[in-house]
């Protein structure tokens, strides 16, 4: 079959590229998912959500796919025509010129932006015990996006990223939550006073990490048994003020070994699995 687009200059090329920047994303209500792992989370949720006549879902705007792609993935066109996504097959070029990354994996969606209203997603959890991960000024993608990967696997509700923070619709952010961006809720751009305003509103208590907190870990156990939020602050300048203000509880990592301190998205793994075992009763 002939690809529908042939050429690197086309039209379509450069209004997918200007999507890599955040303007144009907000300026168009969208962004880039790239790589079938996440083009196909994208897809199940909104095929999903169309069938049980949800009016709202992340959904697919636009489908591109090389030929070896739509032979590797023949569902990802079904899908993506049956929600009413616009679907072209483009030269392995095309799609490279479309993509962020140096090899393209043949599969590229257009999708709209995830983010949400910080009150509306805190009013629509329904766990009795709510876990919901607080971003404050996390500049990062890459560590943005790997721990939205974990809280989605630890079961968290919610991400809020506060101000200050990188846009979860950045190309690496999304590509590092290897399609997780779908399955939690996720506020961006949220004023530090107002995340702790509306976290103390639906009840959380709220526990910031802090490598020189009093309180270790192991020792926090029945605090991460309820309703919880946990704040994770900048590597690079630590809990903002508002915070240390806001938070009920600070607790440390108990590190034994030489090592001064541990990247971000290890730290906020730590914390996410040690309320998971909690919680479970492990």
């Amino acid at each position: 079959m002939p690809a529908d687009l042939t050429s690197t200059r086309s039209a379509r090329v450069t209004e997918v590229r200007h999507l890599y920047d955040r303007r144009h994303r907000a300026q168009r209500g969208a962004f880039v998912v790239e790589g079938p792992q996440a083009v196909r989370e994208a897809l199940r949720i909104a095929t999903r959500d169309r069938s049980a006549g949800a009016t709202v879902t992340p959904g697919v705007l636009e489908l591109y796919v090389t030929e070896a792609a739509a032979q590797r993935h023949p569902e990802f066109l079904a899908q993506a025509r049956d929600v009413g996504a616009r679907v072209a097959l483009a030269t392995e070029a095309v799609l490279e010129a479309m993509s962020e990354t140096r090899q393209s994996q043949g599969v590229l969606a257009i999708c709209p932006l995830v983010t949400q209203p910080i009150a509306d997603v805190l009013a629509a959890i329904t766990s009795p015990d709510p876990l919901v991960v607080v971003l404050d000024r996390i500049s990062d993608p890459g560590n943005a996006g790997t721990i939205i990967r974990t809280a989605d696997a630890m079961g968290a509700d919610a991400i809020v990223l506060t101000e200050g923070s990188v846009d979860p619709h950045n190309g690496k952010c999304v590509r590092s939550t290897a399609g997780s961006i779908f399955h939690v809720a996720i506020c961006a751009d949220v004023p530090a006073v107002d995340a702790i305003e509306a976290c103390r509103v639906a009840g959380l208590t709220l526990v910031a990490a802090d490598a020189h907190a009093p309180v270790a870990l192991d020792a926090s156990h029945e605090t991460l048994r309820g309703p919880l939020a946990w704040v994770f602050g900048s590597e690079a300048h630590g809990l903002h003020d508002d915070w240390r203000r806001g938070v009920q509880m600070t607790v440390r990592i108990p590190m034994p070994g030489r090592a001064e301190s541990l990247n971000l998205a290890a730290s906020a793994a730590i914390c996410l699995y040690a309320t998971q075992r909690t919680r479970s009763g492990a």
